[in-house]
């Protein structure tokens, strides 16, 4: 029978147990424990002006120095603060609290805005810029985190195409926009006819063809306007006339004028004063107009009469012009001021007088008819100087000059700015002078543009219906108002 024996541990597995024993303990005795803290995140931190911070903390916590798994989690004291509303830099410190070795960490919070403005376009439909034309703005808002609206501040900046906007915030911010513009030409040229679209030319004359072609994207275009039809002037008759502009993106535009043949109206002049007698005349001028009117007058061998003053000196060679070409050249003071010429009768007769001088230089005659400032029943008269024009009335005739009114208003003094209303009152007053067997004194004035443009009208219309013009002689028609005062 064989004995079990029980096998023990050899002697050297207890050295070893009690060996790692010994190591143990000598650890244990000889760790120390640290205080530990660190940050979590970043050491610098920004914060956008206007957010709040939030602080992510730190880690705080003791550890072994021979057995860094051992470790135990501290309270900590935090101290600063971060005013996210206003910029600046902030430390914020982290204390732990241990007598016998305290410890602390820093972080450092920059508050600033670093965004920069929103600029947002407005975008209307359908909308286009004409090419060679500057865009025209649709719209646009800038608005800043900080600021507010900037809208007022974007600079705009148009170039190759597109439209550059930026605008920058007191923070130094600067936001940016870019536009590209829409070219499109979708009108076509403007055509023009000189003289309109119905024009009167004289029998054997010649014809000057005048027109303007002007396009929006293109510019001038008159040179690629086609004309079809012609004229004829040794052959009375009416013609018909087409005109076709075409701009470079196709759009087309066609006009049309009737040219009228005619034989030239004759003023002959019987001789007898009556209903069929205009006397067209022309106050407070001579002006830069007044050649122009002589032409007109000329063309028509039309005479008439000029009422002068001497408001505008630089054109005073006009009244020998006038005197050269058959016209009557006349007296209407030198000033045509109310306050000055009717303060006193003295005062009228020394202002006429000047003027009668200047007449007299460029004519070398003296005048010998006149027409007083406002007519001869002005009532403005009255804030001067009571009675002055049954005075001067008086004392015109005692001179032996005759003063002319008018009953034919055109409205140029203050009535109408329009050609065709001052060519039909003319027309209308001439009719309702005929009507009643009177001759008809035109007030019409040659510093007026628009006046002087009607002019040619009123005589084609007086000679084709049979009316004679002439110019006012000592021995025509006055035409005299009511004195009023």
């Amino acid at each position: 029978m064989t004995k079990n024996t029980k096998r023990r541990p050899p002697v050297l597995v207890y050295a070893a147990a009690a060996l790692l024993l010994v190591a143990a303990g000598v650890v244990f005795i000889l760790n120390k424990w640290e205080t530990h803290i660190e940050l979590i995140g970043p050491k610098h931190y920004h914060v956008q002006t206007g957010e709040s911070f939030e602080d992510p903390g730190v880690i705080a916590e003791t550890r072994g120095t021979l057995l860094p798994f051992l470790h135990r989690k501290l309270n900590y004291t935090t101290e600063g603060t971060v005013d996210g509303n206003a910029n600046g830099t902030y430390t914020v410190r982290y204390v732990i609290d241990n007598e016998k070795d305290p410890v602390a960490a820093e972080r450092i919070v920059t508050v600033s805005d670093t965004v920069a403005p929103v600029i947002t376009l407005t975008e209307i439909e359908d909308h286009y810029t004409v090419p060679n034309h500057i865009y025209e703005e649709e719209g646009y808002t800038a608005v800043d985190s900080m600021d507010g609206d900037l809208t007022d501040l974007v600079q705009t900046k148009e170039l190759n195409g597109y439209v550059y906007y930026s605008v920058t915030d007191s923070s130094g911010n600067t936001g940016i926009a870019i536009r590209k513009i829409f070219y499109d030409d979708r009108t076509p040229p403007g055509l023009v006819l000189e003289g309109g679209g119905e024009v009167t030319v004289w029998l054997g004359s010649d014809f000057e063809d005048s027109y303007t072609a002007v396009d929006d994207a293109d510019g001038d275009v008159t040179s690629s306007v086609q004309v079809t039809g012609s004229v004829d002037t040794s052959t009375a008759g009416d013609y018909e006339l087409s005109y076709t502009s075409t701009d470079a993106h196709g759009n087309t535009v066609t006009v049309y004028r009737t040219v009228h043949v005619k034989e030239k109206p004759v003023n002959n002049d019987t001789g007898v004063e009556g209903p069929k007698v205009i006397y067209l005349t022309f106050d407070d001028g001579p002006y830069r107009y007044t050649e122009t009117l002589l032409d007109i007058l000329d063309k028509y061998n039309v005479k008439a009469t000029f009422f002068t003053t001497s408001a505008y000196p630089a054109y005073a060679y006009c009244m020998r012009l006038e005197a050269e070409r058959g016209h009557t050249v006349c007296v209407h003071t030198r000033t045509h001021d109310y306050s000055v010429i009717y303060s006193s009768t003295d005062n009228y007769w020394a202002d006429f007088n000047y003027q009668n001088n200047v007449i007299y230089e460029q004519t070398g005659k003296y005048a010998t008819m006149f027409r007083f400032p406002g007519g001869s029943s002005n009532t403005v008269s009255r804030n001067y100087c009571s009675g002055v024009m049954t005075a001067l009335a008086r004392q015109s005739a005692e001179k032996g000059l005759i003063y002319f009114d008018w009953n034919v208003s055109s409205g140029d003094a203050g009535a109408t700015t329009s050609t065709e209303v001052v060519y039909q009152n003319v027309i209308s007053g001439i009719r309702g002078n005929s009507a009643y067997g009177k001759p008809s004194v035109v007030l019409q004035h040659d510093v007026k543009d628009y006046s002087v443009a009607a002019v040619e009208r009123i005589i084609l219309w007086g000679l084709e219906n049979g009316y004679t013009f002439r110019a006012l002689t000592p021995e025509s028609y006055t035409a005299h108002h009511g004195i009023a005062n």
